[in-house]
């Protein structure tokens, strides 16, 4: 992760960084206050614009934006398995633009960086409102207010402990509660980009709430990573449904128009992200296997009619422990119960086309960096809705790629 951190300000009676030898308040605080001045009326000024309200001039920007990205889209699919077009940044005098779905952000800073550019939208989004009240209600924050503040004091610690690049960057392998803040800033950011539409209020009012996050968190990871396989996603109403079992959303592969029911459901823990308790770290199933089955076999309750239908269970785990007192890992006991269930047949079709159990866990790597993840897939071979284009290789290899977010660098290119 590459992050640009504001350098640190000598005190006014403080000898002045420049080597003067006078004080700093009688040398270059008046030349630094003009600068942050600046700095901060460019931050003030950042916009964003749908397409059908941009100016020609901000028009130009955005062609001269993507005319820039072909090599950068090829590279997308091959490392990160992204299928859609995340358009690099261009300077505009002291300034940077970035475009994201039907918006164009002019104004920000010369030197910020992809990730913190998604982070902003991330902080945009949860509100200063929000902010505000988790800064009040000590020990009671939100898990994500808790990595914003983990994020900021490693951003500090990687700006101390290391050199700084000729663009005054400095860069760093994220701990685990950077890894969490980022992941959902990456997702929120691919809906936005995939979708061209805002997430819905319900959406990001779950988003705020520590009782109702750790689920819209995971069917926002699931969703974000079918809108980077170049899907539409149609997030359903709970209020216009209610009383019906619907599934989290309906997506739309886009160059093939086949459409797909998806549900996506996380376990919880005791002790982990906003729950009361203590976690049990050396037993990824928490002593019950049954519990992921559990999520399954409510998924399969849900109504989706005649269309395929794709269900993301998230075992929420310390990465690569085994289960105590089980052979094997929480992949074999998942495999032990599926054995369970009767096998589909052409007269009798399973009424899903795949599950995918996933353990994409930084919360648990807290200040040490970030593990990675592991994903299991079960595809029956008879389904009540087959597909008509074959869409799970993509999946596949997106998920091999889940945890990675790529880094636009300053010029443009992918780092």
């Amino acid at each position: 992760m590459v992050t640009y951190v504001a350098k640190d300000r000598p005190g006014r009676n403080d000898s002045c960084s420049c080597g003067s030898g006078k004080k700093y308040k009688k040398c270059c605080e008046a030349k630094d206050d003009l600068e942050a001045s600046a700095s901060r009326r460019r931050a003030a000024s950042i916009q964003h614009f749908s397409y059908d309200k941009i100016s020609p001039k901000v028009e130009a920007l955005r062609q001269r934006v993507e005319a820039r990205h072909a090599g950068v889209r090829r590279r997308l699919a091959e490392e990160y398995g992204i299928l859609i077009n995340f358009v690099a940044p261009v300077q505009q005098g002291d300034g940077k633009v970035w475009c994201i779905g039907n918006r164009v952000y002019t104004g920000a800073p010369p030197n910020q960086t992809f990730h913190e550019f998604i982070l902003q939208r991330l902080r945009e989004m949860l509100g200063e409102d929000w902010r505000a009240r988790q800064a009040v209600e000590t020990g009671k924050e939100h898990y994500l207010y808790r990595c914003l503040r983990e994020y900021h004091a490693w951003a500090a610690k990687v700006s101390a402990e290391t050199e700084a690049n000729g663009d005054g960057l400095w860069s760093g392998h994220p701990n685990g509660w950077v890894q969490y803040l980022r992941s959902v800033a990456w997702d929120v950011a691919s809906l936005l980009h995939g979708t061209a539409a805002e997430l819905p209020d319900a959406l990001v009012s779950r988003l705020r709430d520590p009782a109702a996050f750790q689920g819209v968190r995971y069917e926002i990871a699931i969703a974000a990573l079918f809108a980077r396989l170049d899907c539409e996603i149609e997030f359903l109403d709970d209020k216009k449904l209610r009383g019906e079992k619907h599934v989290e959303f309906i997506a739309t592969h886009r160059p093939s128009s086949q459409k797909f029911a998806v549900e996506a459901k996380s376990r919880h823990r005791p002790g982990v992200i906003n729950e009361d308790g203590k976690p049990d770290k050396e037993d990824p199933l928490h002593g019950d296997r049954r519990s992921v089955r559990r999520l399954f076999t409510k998924a399969l309750e849900k109504e989706v009619g005649v269309l395929p239908y794709l269900i993301f269970v998230d075992i929420n785990a310390p990465v690569g422990l085994g289960a105590v007192g089980l052979a094997g890992k929480w992949q074999s006991q998942v495999q032990a119960w599926m054995d369970r269930f009767p096998p589909p047949t052409a007269e009798q079709p399973s009424a899903y086309n795949g599950l995918f159990v996933t353990n994409f866990s930084p919360q648990y790597d807290g200040e040490h960096v970030a593990l990675g993840g592991e994903w299991l897939e079960v595809r029956p071979r008879f389904a009540s809705a087959p597909f008509d284009v074959d869409l799970f290789a993509a999946i596949e290899y997106a998920l091999d790629r889940f945890d990675k977010v790529p880094e636009i660098g300053l010029d443009g290119e992918l780092l």
